[in-house]
C-alpha cells in the first residue's frame, strides 16, 4: 500500500516537472515567448513643411549723380564789358552792316540816315556808304584813319581831309571807331547802365575835355557793340547796326575808290 502511495506520489511529481518543461519547449518551437500586446503601427512622418524663402530685395544701382554745371554768369562789371569790348580789336578782321542813324534835339528828329558800312582792319579801310530812304546811294567816304575821301554818288571826288578834321564834325564819332575800342575805353569812364541776359548798355563818359555821354549797347552772346548813342547838351545822335557780318569776305574792290 505504501509502494504505491509512493509511486503515485512521485508520477506527479514528475508529472509537475515534465509538464512544464515540455510546455516550455512546444512554447519555442512554436516562436518561443508568449504573445506581445499588439504594438500601434508608428505614425508617419509629418510632410516636410514646405518654405517659400521671402523673395530678394534687388537694389537697383543708384543712377550717378550728375553735377550740375554752374549756371553761366549772365550779368557782367563794367570791367569786364570793356574788356569784351576791347577783345573786338583783334577779334575782328572784316565787318560789313547796314546802318541807320537819326539826331534828335531837345526830343526832336532833326536828320535821319541809312545805309552800308564795310571795315578792313588788314587794310586799315572804312567805307561809309550814305543812302536815300529808297536805298539810292547818295554819298560814300572813305578812309585810312589818317585821310578821308568823299565821293558823289556817280564815284566823283568831292574833297579830300584829314580824319581828325572830319571826325570833328561828325555827331557820332563812336560809329566810325572800329578796330580802336582799347584806345576809346582808355578815353572814357565806364559803368554799367543796364543789363539783361540778352545785352548790356554800358555809359561811357569822357575822363576830361568836352562833357558828353557815349551809350554802347553790347549784344550777347560776343558783347559786339550793335547800338551807339551820343548825347552833348541837347543833341542826341543815335546809330543802329543791322544784318551785321562779321569776319566775312568783303566784295572786290571796295575800297578801290580810296585815291589820295
Amino acid at each position: 500500500m505504501i509502494k504505491t502511495i509512493r509511486k503515485k506520489h512521485m508520477k506527479q511529481s514528475i508529472n509537475k516537472v515534465i509538464f512544464p518543461f515540455i510546455s516550455a519547449l512546444i512554447l519555442a518551437a512554436c516562436g518561443g515567448s508568449a504573445p506581445e500586446e499588439p504594438v500601434a503601427p508608428a505614425p508617419e512622418p509629418a510632410a516636410p513643411q514646405v518654405v517659400t524663402p521671402a523673395p530678394k530685395t534687388v537694389q537697383k544701382p543708384k543712377a550717378p549723380v550728375k553735377k550740375t554745371a554752374p549756371a553761366p554768369k549772365t550779368t557782367l562789371n563794367a570791367d569786364e564789358l570793356t574788356a569784351r569790348l576791347k577783345q573786338w580789336d583783334k577779334k575782328l578782321a572784316t565787318l560789313e552792316t547796314a546802318f541807320a542813324q537819326n539826331t534828335s534835339y531837345d526830343g526832336v528828329e532833326v536828320s535821319r540816315s541809312m545805309g552800308k558800312l564795310f571795315y578792313d582792319r588788314a587794310q586799315n579801310r572804312l567805307r561809309l556808304d550814305t543812302t536815300s530812304q529808297e536805298g539810292d546811294l547818295e554819298q560814300t567816304a572813305i578812309t585810312d584813319k589818317k585821310d578821308i575821301v568823299i565821293l558823289d554818288e556817280a564815284g566823283n571826288m568831292v574833297t579830300t581831309l584829314s580824319w581828325a578834321d572830319w571826325q570833328q564834325g561828325q555827331p557820332n564819332q563812336a560809329l566810325f571807331d572800329f578796330g580802336n575800342y582799347t584806345a576809346l575805353v582808355e578815353r572814357h569812364n565806364a559803368t554799367v547802365k543796364s543789363q539783361t541776359d540778352k545785352e548790356a548798355v554800358l555809359l561811357l563818359t569822357p575822363k576830361e575835355g568836352e562833357e558828353y555821354q557815349l551809350l554802347l549797347t553790347l549784344t550777347a552772346p560776343d558783347y559786339f557793340p550793335q547800338v551807339l548813342a551820343i548825347t552833348s547838351d541837347l543833341m542826341t545822335t543815335k546809330a543802329v547796326l543791322k544784318q551785321i557780318q562779321k569776319n566775312q569776305p568783303l566784295p572786290a574792290a571796295v575800297f578801290g575808290g580810296f585815291k589820295k
